[in-house]
């Protein structure tokens, strides 16, 4: 199995890029270009984690809100309790595969929940997704406004997109049934999808990030294409950040953003 993730309160410098990548994998993230226009508890709030297994491709990202650690325990519960299971664990049905990723988001929300105190009360939102070949299945969840994208040889698509009302994780105390109401989800046919992508909101805000951030990504996907495939992760993941940060520089309005992707040979 190839791991990469990376959180916020390693990159606090504006304009910095962290980078951690593997074959067929990539975690890239910055604190932003500009400086945040808006009140919040800690400079980098954002988390990413990328993996690729035998059975399987992932990719999770957070973005927390009054502080860090919301973010970055929503990582870890994914790749301390999950991770190997979801890239290199048996087959399974699609139903069994929800479940998973259901009960992950409760065990995540229970976990942010415990560590909060009066002084450090943070949430986060969350996104995933999960590729198993094997099986032929796409499982994703979104919790939030983050983004999510999946690429075949010959289009990109956003899946999950951002609803007019969403929720966050550390919000407040969630059952099996509320996290099925509050989360969106998806699991279908993986089909030719050979690549995922997950990207912080801090690529759209607006007034802060870009107009398009499907055009963007796809942009990015399609030019990695053309570099050596143990390359093309760490490539368009670093691309996706780095013209993000150009809208924050051009706005003069920064924001936490990060990308994960793996990358799957088919």
């Amino acid at each position: 199995m190839n791991a990469a993730f990376l959180f916020g309160r390693s990159q606090l410098e504006i304009g910095a890029v962290g980078e951690q990548t593997g074959e067929g994998i990539a975690a890239v993230l910055s604190r932003g270009g500009a400086n945040k226009p808006y009140a919040h508890t800690e400079p980098n709030e954002d988390a990413v984690l990328a993996a690729c297994g035998a059975r399987g491709a992932l990719v999770a990202i957070a973005d927390g809100h009054w502080g860090a650690r919301a973010a970055e325990i929503a990582i870890e519960v994914v790749r301390d309790a999950h991770l190997v299971d979801f890239v290199e664990g048996p087959e399974r049905s699609a139903d069994s595969w929800y479940q998973n990723v259901l009960h992950l988001l409760v065990a995540a929300n229970d976990a942010i929940l415990k560590a909060q105190s009066d002084e450090q009360r943070s949430r986060t939102t969350f996104a995933l997704a999960l590729a198993r070949p094997a099986e032929k299945l796409l499982v994703a969840t979104s919790v939030g406004d983050s983004h999510l994208f999946v690429g075949t040889p010959s289009a990109l698509r956003e899946i999950l997109p951002r609803p007019r009302k969403f929720a966050a994780l550390g919000h407040e105390e969630w059952t099996v049934s509320r996290a099925e109401r509050a989360a969106r989800f998806d699991v279908c046919p993986l089909e030719d999808v050979d690549v995922l992508v997950a990207v912080t909101d801090g690529i759209s805000e607006k007034g802060i990030g870009v107009a398009d951030p499907l055009a963007v990504v796809t942009e990015t996907v399609v030019a990695a294409r053309s570099v050596a495939p143990s390359a093309r992760a760490a490539h368009a993941a670093r691309a996706i950040v780095d013209v993000a940060l150009a809208a924050h520089v051009a706005n003069n309005a920064g924001d936490n953003v990060s990308a994960g992707v793996a990358w799957m040979e088919r």
